[in-house]
Protein backbone atom coordinates (compact mmCIF):
# COMPACT_ATOMS: atom_id res chain seq x y z
CA UNK A 1 0.00 0.00 0.00
CA UNK A 2 1.18 3.22 -1.26
CA UNK A 3 0.92 6.33 2.16
CA UNK A 4 1.58 9.58 1.80
CA UNK A 5 1.60 12.01 4.54
CA UNK A 6 -0.06 15.52 4.08
CA UNK A 7 0.30 17.45 7.24
CA UNK A 8 -1.45 14.98 9.97
CA UNK A 9 -3.35 13.28 7.57
CA UNK A 10 -2.78 9.61 6.41
CA UNK A 11 -4.10 9.47 2.94
CA UNK A 12 -3.15 6.37 1.04
CA UNK A 13 -3.06 6.68 -3.18
CA UNK A 14 -3.47 3.35 -3.87
CA UNK A 15 -6.79 2.76 -2.45
CA UNK A 16 -8.30 5.50 -4.17
CA UNK A 17 -7.17 4.18 -7.58
CA UNK A 18 -7.13 0.29 -7.13
CA UNK A 19 -10.29 0.27 -8.83
CA UNK A 20 -9.80 1.59 -11.99
CA UNK A 21 -6.22 0.38 -12.32
CA UNK A 22 -5.45 -2.90 -13.29
CA UNK A 23 -3.64 -5.29 -12.09
CA UNK A 24 -0.56 -5.55 -14.83
CA UNK A 25 0.19 -2.04 -14.85
CA UNK A 26 4.01 -1.70 -13.99
CA UNK A 27 5.43 -0.79 -10.59
CA UNK A 28 6.69 2.70 -11.09
CA UNK A 29 4.18 3.69 -8.23
CA UNK A 30 6.67 1.43 -5.93
CA UNK A 31 9.63 3.23 -7.82
CA UNK A 32 8.06 6.43 -6.95
CA UNK A 33 7.75 5.58 -3.14
CA UNK A 34 11.05 4.05 -3.31
CA UNK A 35 12.44 7.42 -4.06
CA UNK A 36 10.29 9.72 -1.97
CA UNK A 37 9.00 11.73 -4.66
CA UNK A 38 5.53 12.96 -2.71
CA UNK A 39 5.41 10.42 -0.78
CA UNK A 40 6.34 11.27 2.52
CA UNK A 41 9.43 13.74 1.53
CA UNK A 42 7.05 16.72 1.59
CA UNK A 43 6.67 18.33 4.68
CA UNK A 44 3.68 19.79 6.25
CA UNK A 45 4.75 23.25 5.08
CA UNK A 46 6.03 22.08 1.58
CA UNK A 47 2.84 20.26 0.68
CA UNK A 48 0.41 23.73 0.33
CA UNK A 49 3.12 25.27 -1.16
CA UNK A 50 3.15 22.75 -3.43
CA UNK A 51 -0.28 23.15 -4.58
CA UNK A 52 -0.27 26.46 -5.00
CA UNK A 53 2.57 26.56 -7.27
CA UNK A 54 0.40 23.93 -9.14
CA UNK A 55 -2.91 25.22 -8.91
CA UNK A 56 -2.90 27.72 -11.56
CA UNK A 57 -1.14 25.48 -13.97
CA UNK A 58 -3.38 22.38 -13.48
CA UNK A 59 -6.83 24.39 -12.34
CA UNK A 60 -7.26 21.88 -9.03
CA UNK A 61 -11.30 21.65 -7.97
CA UNK A 62 -11.58 23.14 -4.48
CA UNK A 63 -13.00 21.68 -1.63
CA UNK A 64 -15.31 24.62 -1.13
CA UNK A 65 -16.67 23.98 -4.57
CA UNK A 66 -19.94 22.15 -4.31
CA UNK A 67 -19.71 18.30 -6.42
CA UNK A 68 -22.88 19.83 -7.65
CA UNK A 69 -21.44 22.82 -9.95
CA UNK A 70 -18.89 21.11 -11.10
CA UNK A 71 -21.05 18.02 -12.44
CA UNK A 72 -22.98 21.08 -13.89
CA UNK A 73 -19.79 22.30 -15.34
CA UNK A 74 -18.20 19.50 -16.60
CA UNK A 75 -19.88 19.06 -20.22
CA UNK A 76 -18.59 22.70 -21.23
CA UNK A 77 -14.79 22.31 -19.23
CA UNK A 78 -14.65 19.14 -20.91
CA UNK A 79 -14.87 20.98 -24.59
CA UNK A 80 -12.05 23.32 -23.17
CA UNK A 81 -8.64 23.03 -24.19
CA UNK A 82 -6.45 21.61 -21.27
CA UNK A 83 -2.91 23.42 -20.50
CA UNK A 84 0.01 21.12 -21.82
CA UNK A 85 2.06 20.66 -18.87
CA UNK A 86 4.10 17.78 -20.52
CA UNK A 87 5.43 16.16 -23.57
CA UNK A 88 6.73 12.38 -23.93
CA UNK A 89 7.71 10.77 -26.83
CA UNK A 90 6.28 13.62 -29.03
CA UNK A 91 2.86 13.18 -27.20
CA UNK A 92 1.45 15.84 -25.45
CA UNK A 93 0.03 14.96 -21.50
CA UNK A 94 -2.36 17.81 -20.68
CA UNK A 95 -3.43 19.20 -16.71
CA UNK A 96 -6.52 17.18 -17.39
CA UNK A 97 -4.78 13.90 -18.04
CA UNK A 98 -2.63 13.55 -15.26
CA UNK A 99 -5.36 14.78 -12.67
CA UNK A 100 -7.30 12.43 -10.86
CA UNK A 101 -10.99 11.39 -11.75
CA UNK A 102 -14.27 12.14 -10.61
CA UNK A 103 -13.88 9.54 -7.87
CA UNK A 104 -10.58 9.62 -6.46
CA UNK A 105 -11.36 13.70 -6.48
CA UNK A 106 -14.59 12.61 -4.13
CA UNK A 107 -12.97 10.80 -1.80
CA UNK A 108 -9.83 13.17 -1.99
CA UNK A 109 -12.42 15.97 -0.98
CA UNK A 110 -14.12 13.66 1.95
CA UNK A 111 -10.79 12.71 3.58
CA UNK A 112 -9.77 16.26 3.75
CA UNK A 113 -9.50 18.25 6.63
CA UNK A 114 -10.04 21.77 4.86
CA UNK A 115 -9.51 22.71 0.90
CA UNK A 116 -6.13 23.93 1.55
CA UNK A 117 -5.36 20.05 1.98
CA UNK A 118 -7.56 18.75 -0.47
CA UNK A 119 -5.59 20.91 -2.95
CA UNK A 120 -2.17 19.61 -1.83
CA UNK A 121 -3.75 15.70 -1.80
CA UNK A 122 -4.49 16.48 -5.43
CA UNK A 123 -1.45 18.45 -6.46
CA UNK A 124 0.17 15.19 -5.10
CA UNK A 125 -1.81 12.68 -7.22
CA UNK A 126 -1.05 15.39 -9.98
CA UNK A 127 2.39 15.00 -9.78
CA UNK A 128 2.70 11.18 -8.91
CA UNK A 129 0.46 10.92 -11.95
CA UNK A 130 3.03 12.82 -14.27
CA UNK A 131 5.97 10.62 -12.88
CA UNK A 132 4.58 7.65 -13.24
CA UNK A 133 3.89 8.08 -17.03
CA UNK A 134 7.36 9.58 -17.34
CA UNK A 135 9.44 7.08 -15.59
CA UNK A 136 7.49 4.13 -17.88
CA UNK A 137 7.39 5.49 -20.62
CA UNK A 138 11.66 5.62 -20.04
CA UNK A 139 11.78 2.45 -18.65
CA UNK A 140 9.68 0.62 -21.63
CA UNK A 141 11.77 2.55 -23.96
CA UNK A 142 15.19 1.53 -22.19
CA UNK A 143 14.50 -2.15 -22.19
CA UNK A 144 13.88 -1.79 -25.88
CA UNK A 145 16.59 0.29 -26.89
CA UNK A 146 19.32 -1.97 -25.37
CA UNK A 147 17.70 -5.45 -26.65
CA UNK A 148 16.52 -6.38 -22.99
CA UNK A 149 14.74 -9.76 -22.71
CA UNK A 150 12.40 -10.70 -20.15
CA UNK A 151 13.85 -13.86 -18.51
CA UNK A 152 10.98 -16.57 -18.45
CA UNK A 153 12.88 -18.61 -15.73
CA UNK A 154 12.65 -15.24 -13.81
CA UNK A 155 9.01 -14.65 -13.95
CA UNK A 156 8.08 -17.86 -12.62
CA UNK A 157 10.48 -17.70 -9.79
CA UNK A 158 8.57 -14.51 -9.34
CA UNK A 159 5.14 -16.36 -9.13
CA UNK A 160 5.88 -19.23 -7.08
CA UNK A 161 7.61 -16.26 -4.37
CA UNK A 162 4.72 -14.16 -3.99
CA UNK A 163 1.54 -16.82 -5.04
CA UNK A 164 1.02 -16.85 -1.26
CA UNK A 165 0.80 -13.22 -0.75
CA UNK A 166 -1.53 -13.02 -3.65
CA UNK A 167 -5.37 -13.38 -4.12
CA UNK A 168 -6.97 -16.84 -4.79
CA UNK A 169 -6.29 -16.09 -8.77
CA UNK A 170 -2.59 -15.84 -7.79
CA UNK A 171 0.10 -13.53 -9.41
CA UNK A 172 -0.48 -12.61 -13.01
CA UNK A 173 1.85 -13.36 -16.24
CA UNK A 174 1.41 -9.13 -16.62
CA UNK A 175 2.57 -7.98 -12.98
CA UNK A 176 5.56 -11.06 -12.96
CA UNK A 177 6.70 -9.90 -16.44
CA UNK A 178 6.85 -6.24 -15.30
CA UNK A 179 8.54 -6.86 -12.34
CA UNK A 180 11.31 -9.01 -14.01
CA UNK A 181 11.45 -6.16 -17.03
CA UNK A 182 12.02 -3.40 -14.40
CA UNK A 183 15.06 -5.41 -12.84
CA UNK A 184 16.46 -6.31 -15.65
CA UNK A 185 16.46 -2.97 -16.47
CA UNK A 186 17.66 -1.41 -13.65
CA UNK A 187 20.74 -4.25 -13.34
CA UNK A 188 21.40 -3.10 -16.46
CA UNK A 189 21.68 0.89 -15.62
CA UNK A 190 23.81 0.16 -12.55
CA UNK A 191 26.01 -1.87 -14.69
CA UNK A 192 25.73 1.08 -17.42
CA UNK A 193 26.01 4.24 -15.46
CA UNK A 194 26.89 3.20 -11.89
CA UNK A 195 25.66 5.74 -9.29
CA UNK A 196 24.34 5.51 -6.37
CA UNK A 197 22.38 2.88 -4.67
CA UNK A 198 19.62 3.59 -1.95
CA UNK A 199 17.79 0.79 0.34
CA UNK A 200 13.78 0.87 0.40
CA UNK A 201 11.80 -1.23 2.14
CA UNK A 202 9.81 -1.48 -1.57
CA UNK A 203 13.13 -2.53 -2.95
CA UNK A 204 16.51 -2.61 -1.40
CA UNK A 205 18.71 -2.09 -4.45
CA UNK A 206 17.84 0.85 -5.61
CA UNK A 207 19.90 2.35 -8.39
CA UNK A 208 18.75 6.38 -8.05
CA UNK A 209 21.84 7.59 -9.35
CA UNK A 210 21.39 5.77 -12.75
CA UNK A 211 17.67 6.86 -12.94
CA UNK A 212 19.11 9.95 -12.79
CA UNK A 213 21.40 9.64 -15.57
CA UNK A 214 18.74 7.99 -17.85
CA UNK A 215 16.30 10.87 -17.05
CA UNK A 216 18.28 13.47 -17.26
CA UNK A 217 19.50 11.73 -20.96
CA UNK A 218 15.84 11.46 -22.07
CA UNK A 219 14.98 15.05 -21.17
CA UNK A 220 18.24 16.36 -22.56
CA UNK A 221 17.59 14.46 -26.29
CA UNK A 222 13.98 15.67 -26.01
CA UNK A 223 11.80 12.06 -25.32
CA UNK A 224 10.09 14.82 -22.82
CA UNK A 225 9.98 17.79 -21.75
CA UNK A 226 8.23 19.08 -18.10
CA UNK A 227 6.85 22.78 -18.94
CA UNK A 228 5.60 23.65 -15.78
CA UNK A 229 7.81 24.37 -13.40
CA UNK A 230 6.43 23.49 -9.78
CA UNK A 231 5.77 19.73 -12.02
CA UNK A 232 9.34 19.86 -12.73
CA UNK A 233 10.72 20.51 -9.87
CA UNK A 234 8.37 17.98 -8.01
CA UNK A 235 9.80 16.08 -10.46
CA UNK A 236 13.55 15.78 -10.28
CA UNK A 237 13.73 16.78 -6.26
CA UNK A 238 13.70 12.89 -5.30
CA UNK A 239 16.63 12.01 -7.59
CA UNK A 240 18.72 14.99 -6.16
CA UNK A 241 21.03 13.82 -2.94
CA UNK A 242 21.70 13.31 -0.09
CA UNK A 243 20.05 10.33 -0.23
CA UNK A 244 19.08 7.87 3.33
CA UNK A 245 20.42 4.63 3.45
CA UNK A 246 23.16 4.72 0.65
CA UNK A 247 24.15 1.29 -0.02
CA UNK A 248 28.42 1.00 0.12
CA UNK A 249 29.43 -0.38 -3.23
CA UNK A 250 30.90 -3.57 -1.59
CA UNK A 251 27.32 -4.07 -0.44
CA UNK A 252 26.08 -3.97 -4.17
CA UNK A 253 24.88 -6.78 -6.13
CA UNK A 254 22.69 -7.57 -8.94
CA UNK A 255 23.59 -10.54 -9.42
CA UNK A 256 20.04 -11.65 -8.72
CA UNK A 257 16.18 -9.90 -8.22
CA UNK A 258 16.41 -9.03 -4.36
CA UNK A 259 13.21 -11.23 -4.52
CA UNK A 260 14.97 -14.50 -4.33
Amino acid sequence: MIIRMVGSQLFSISNLRRAKRGVGRTTAMVTLLSLGVALGTATAAEVPALASVQATTLAFPSASEPSSESSQNSDSSDEEPSTVVATLFDKSITAKDITPDDEVLAEMASQANSSEEQNAMVALASLTNLSERIIEGVLDDYFVQNNLAVDAALVEKFKTKFAGSASEDGIGDDVAKRQVMIYLAEKHMYNTYGGKVVFRQSNPQLPVGAYYKILKNYEQSGKFTILDKGLADGFWTPFAPPYQYELAKENINFAQPWWL
